[in-house]
């Protein structure tokens, strides 16, 4: 599997940062770096710096398939139990069968599945 770059936003919890640095990819944790950045500002950054954005928070679907804002991708936890463990056994699960399509992809989480949309460009 081939290294990506994240950014971590921070309702996503501090041990997904780990997990994804463990895996040798380059993170980037909002709570560390940005604590309290507006999502807009944390999109731009992601895009300019051609990472992909983990989060809970539904607003970047917003901003990338309402106001046609760039991104180099996302994955949504949309969980009703938010725990670490769910969390990054759903990332292994990317990764082991989905890697292809994490960087270019809109990628929504839950209990029911992976759903996984591409990206206009």
């Amino acid at each position: 599997m081939s290294a990506f770059k994240f950014l971590v936003d921070e309702n996503v919890g501090r041990s997904v940062g780990d997990y994804l640095i463990e895996k040798g990819h380059d993170v980037v944790v909002t709570k560390e770096e940005f604590p309290g950045r507006e999502d807009l500002r944390l999109l731009d950054y992601a895009y300019q710096d051609d990472r992909i954005i983990i989060t809970n928070d539904k607003g970047f679907g917003f901003f990338i398939y309402y106001q046609n804002l760039p991104s180099k991708g996302v994955i949504l936890f949309r969980f009703r139990n938010e725990t670490p463990a769910l969390k990054i056994a759903a990332l292994e699960t990317i990764f082991t069968q989905k890697a292809d399509k994490i960087l270019e992809h809109f990628i929504v989480i839950s209990e029911s599945g992976i759903r996984i949309r591409r990206l206009a460009r």
